[in-house]
């Protein structure tokens, strides 16, 4: 029987700036992305003509809700595939934690499947199929360090990231995304990080000044309703970290170290007030 295992790396933004609302709903969006090691791992085996989703977290819905489940039924469908497929998640991403967890586990479903039932598509058309489902699967089909933009789409390489120590840390905070949009949609004033000054300095490896120049547009909207995750971040850069960011729409901070005993330090300072702590690395 074929089995194939394979990593979901979760997605930071290293930034984020919201551009605009379009007529269809959508938002455009410019995010400088980076994967780090921090993963679920979805495991595939041959399973008849059903389609099967187990997952590790029982607050995770395993039907059509979940992205995998859709992925799966999509490119069954699309293909006219007459088998069947068994998809364990292991969950080790927090959910809405502004990680990308369920894209990321979308992502890793659509390259499993083109393993195990031999669809031989290129990285380019399973981009595209990904951007069917949801906006951050093409990023997480790509990985690395990169520009994204449009609603997700539009993907551009950037010279990655070193792999530098990274504290992920998420508060007992849930945020929905399209809260925060809306919220942010409502807002007289948008603060817009400086995407391209953002990239330029990554070029150049010039980390010393990405603290002062990285930047997430939901900060401001998330930050008002829950300060906690504001002052998070100011405790990140108090610990030693040389750069701290909210990702996504949060409520995960993250921080940015330049050498590991510093990083560990402050993984022990956070731990031991937020059970969701973990010390990872840029992959």
């Amino acid at each position: 029987m074929k089995e194939y295992v394979v990593r979901a790396p979760a997605k930071i933004n290293l930034s984020l700036d919201v551009i605009g609302k379009r007529p269809d709903g959508y938002h455009e969006m410019r995010m400088v992305n980076h994967s780090v090691a921090l993963s679920d791992i979805l495991v595939f085996k041959e399973n008849g003509q059903r389609i099967a989703v187990s997952c590790s977290d029982p607050k995770i819905p395993t039907d059509a809700r979940n992205l995998v489940h859709r992925v799966a039924e999509k490119l069954q469908a699309r293909f006219g595939i007459d088998r069947g497929v068994q998809i364990d998640i292991q969950k080790n991403i927090p959910s809405e934690a502004g990680l990308a967890g369920g894209s990321a586990d979308a992502a890793a479903a659509i390259l499993g499947l083109n393993l195990i039932w031999e669809l031989n598509l290129s990285l380019g058309e399973m981009l595209a199929f990904g951007s069917t489902i949801g906006a951050d699967i093409p990023y997480c089909c790509y990985k690395g360090t990169a520009l994204v933009e449009g609603i997700g789409e539009v993907i551009k390489p950037v010279k990655p990231l070193r792999k530098l120590p990274v504290l992920v840390v998420k508060p007992q905070i849930d945020i929905a995304t399209p809260w925060a949009f809306g919220r942010l949609d409502s807002a007289e004033h948008v603060a817009h990080p400086d995407i391209d000054r953002v990239i330029q300095l990554v070029e150049t490896e010039d980390y010393a000044a990405l603290g002062s120049a990285v930047g997430n547009a939901f900060e401001q909207v998330v930050f008002q309703d829950y300060p906690e995750i504001g002052e998070m971040k100011a405790k990140m850069l108090e610990s030693g970290a040389f750069a701290s960011i909210m990702s996504g729409s949060g409520s995960t901070v993250i921080g940015y170290f330049s050498d590991k005993p510093a990083a560990e330090k402050a993984c022990e300072a956070f731990r031991r007030n937020y059970f969701l702590t973990f010390l990872t690395e840029i992959e």
